[in-house]
């Protein structure tokens, strides 16, 4: 979280009517590369009061390290948040990344690759001893 800088965070209204908080980048005439991208999303509770929270604005896009690439041409309007809800980005941004271990998620997305390389590493060996190469079924070991 220490390297966020605040004034490069801005609130993003795209063509869709959704509010996106995220800090900027990179930005030219077509694209906006952006991190930490929150949706601002509007309730309404049971007493009729209206509330605000964040929520991803993708799906398991909460980690530091992953960008997202946004169309400008989906963009209506850009401004600067306001001093409160910079604050309250910044808090829930600390929640995210305090409550998630980063180096455990990365080691398990490498021993998925790892596993799934193996796994395409003995379909190609198999093919090359002589496997049907027209066959859409992959052949696994039995376990028992």
């Amino acid at each position: 979280m220490s390297d966020l800088d605040l004034y490069s965070v801005k609130h993003i209204k795209l063509v869709t009517g959704e509010e996106v908080l995220a800090e900027i980048i990179e930005e030219d005439d077509y694209d906006v590369v952006m991190r930490r991208a929150l949706k601002l999303q509007t309730d309404i509770a049971p007493d009729k009061t209206r509330y605000h929270s964040f929520r991803t604005f993708m799906t398991y896009m909460d980690d530091p390290e992953t960008f997202v690439i946004l169309k400008s041409p989906s963009i209506v309007a850009v401004t600067y948040p306001m001093p409160q809800m910079l604050q309250q980005y910044r808090m829930t941004i600390e929640e995210i990344e305090n409550g998630q271990d980063y180096q455990q998620q990365r080691e398990a997305a490498k021993v998925a690759t790892s596993m799934l390389d193996e796994l395409m590493d003995k379909m190609a060996d198999n093919k090359d001893e002589g496997g049907d190469s027209d066959s859409n079924v992959i052949k696994f070991p039995t376990m028992h």
